[in-house]
């Protein structure tokens, strides 16, 4: 058995090593002629062999894991690959709106300082105008009205496309009702608008002639529209923010489409609640607009050579002068002017009003009423 397994060495050592196929095949049948003599041989022969099929089908297994491997890193790329647009949607999309709020920012900044200087210079005219009585002019009073006419038509002509007119009347324009910042610039440029109307209204009355109209009568004219200004812009963003609110929440999900309804009745139930608070006060300015209270009555010359013929408010003879309860003596103007902001009696303080009318002086409130 050693020899054939010497002489089985030797052929496998001693072939020709141009010819490597001979020498194979010489080894395989002195491989095959040393089976047949010995079994052991054989069996050695045979596990040789099935070690090197073994070791032949393992080999290919190495790229197999390899391929595997490198498939398993694609799939883990793939999966960073699809990741990865989603973080640069969300990156574009937070850009988007950062890009628009300053868009926003700066067409909200130069609009508002325009709306800001208008009203400030219109309001103060009007008071002005107002506090001069019969002296006011009628050329600034006609510059004023027109100035405010154009000055609205001039903003809802550069924004026409979104038909900012509609707000006036509770109708909704055509703008995007998702964006909150699209909301609120729609709320306080309308603001803005129905103050320069009622200002407007205020330029009629100060046009009107003095033997048609009293100053006294102008002063409850004044009144009565600001108040019905301020109660008219109360109003007027409820549609607005309603639909706003309705939409707020997903529409095609139940839990958004009810979040949505609960914003809106919870928006109308503070609007209700904001109304009956002030509704108390606008029945008073009603009532004093339709009563014309005096503060006293018509003094007799006696009373009034009392006081020296002389009004201690303007320091000049009486011009239709009114003894108060407490026996004092003033013009009639000037003590209407000074109950527009007082309720007592310039010298003695005792109470004469019930109520300071402070719109009667002409003057518009700078509240801006944004919800």
């Amino acid at each position: 058995m050693q020899a054939n397994c010497s002489h089985l060495h030797n052929i496998q050592g001693s072939g020709d090593d141009s010819s490597p196929s001979q020498s194979t095949h010489a080894a395989r049948s002195s491989g095959e002629s040393s089976c047949h003599h010995s079994g052991d041989v054989r069996i050695q022969l045979s596990t040789a062999a099935g070690e090197g099929r073994e070791n032949a089908s393992s080999r290919p297994s190495r790229p197999g894991s390899q391929s595997r491997s490198h498939g398993h890193a694609h799939n883990e790329a793939g999966g960073l690959d699809d990741s990865a647009p989603d973080s640069e949607e969300h990156s574009g999309s937070s850009l988007s709106e950062l890009r628009y709020l300053l868009q926003w920012l700066h067409k909200s900044i130069s609009l508002g300082i325009g709306l800001l200087t208008t009203y400030m210079y219109a309001n103060k005219s009007i008071v002005n105008q107002v506090f001069l009585r019969e002296r006011c002019s009628k050329l600034q009073c006609a510059w004023l009205l027109v100035y405010l006419t154009g000055s609205s038509l001039l903003l809802y002509y550069t924004f026409h496309s979104q038909s900012l007119y509609y707000s006036l009347i509770f109708l909704n324009p055509t703008v995007d009702f998702k964006n909150f910042w699209e909301v609120l610039w729609i709320v306080g440029v309308t603001d803005f608008i129905l103050k320069f109307l009622f200002m407007g209204f205020k330029c009629f009355i100060l046009l009107v002639p003095s033997f048609i109209m009293s100053f006294k009568s102008k002063g409850y004219w004044y009144m009565l529209l600001e108040e019905l200004c301020q109660y008219y812009r109360m109003f007027v963003p409820i549609p607005v923010w309603f639909r706003f609110l309705i939409g707020y929440g997903e529409p095609d999900s139940v839990l958004g489409w009810t979040l949505g309804i609960l914003l809106g009745l919870l928006y109308l139930i503070l609007k209700l609640l904001s109304f009956f608070g002030q509704l108390r006060n606008f029945k008073q300015v009603l009532r004093i607009f339709f009563t014309r209270p005096h503060y006293g009555v018509m003094a007799s010359k006696r009373q009034c050579s009392e006081s020296d013929d002389i009004c201690s408010i303007c320091q000049a003879e009486f011009q239709k002068p009114i003894l108060l309860i407490c026996q004092h003596t003033f013009c009639e103007e000037c003590i209407s002017l000074w109950f527009n902001r007082e309720k007592t009696c310039p010298l003695c303080r005792t109470v004469i009003s019930d109520h300071v009318n402070k719109w009667k002086d002409g003057a518009t409130s700078m509240h801006l009423q944004i919800f």
